[in-house]
């Protein structure tokens, strides 16, 4: 997981974010939401869970994280299981399901598409 971390994190410099230490994002309910990792743009934020698998629960507890904090929040997957239900609803939800190899060019991408994160 470490690799992956790293990964992200220079893709991310790369794309012109600066990581945020700690990655924890007040949510509108008064909640301190953590996250494996953390960037923002200046005045938007990019937060990053990562689980070993992602079934509908994990994508409904990031999406709970996202919906307080009103920030962009995506998924990483380290193992190879992610459910069908769990891409439908990341789809619909407008977050990423990401394999560790798809983390380190995940900024690069959103760039040649900015509506979807960086609109």
């Amino acid at each position: 997981m470490e690799y992956e971390k790293l990964a992200l994190e220079v893709s991310a410099i790369r794309a012109g974010l600066t990581a945020v230490n700690p990655h924890v994002l007040p949510g509108d309910s008064g909640v301190d939401h953590t996250f494996n990792l953390l960037f923002t743009d200046g005045s938007r934020y990019y937060a990053f869970d990562f689980y070993e698998r992602v079934t509908d629960i994990e994508v409904v507890k990031s999406f709970a994280k996202k919906l307080d904090t009103r920030s962009s929040v995506n998924i990483v997957c380290m193992g190879v299981d992610v459910t069908k239900e769990a891409r439908l609803l990341a789809a619909s939800y407008d977050m990423h399901i990401l394999s560790p190899g798809g983390a380190e060019t995940f900024f690069t991408r959103q760039r040649a598409a900015p509506r979807r994160i960086f609109g």
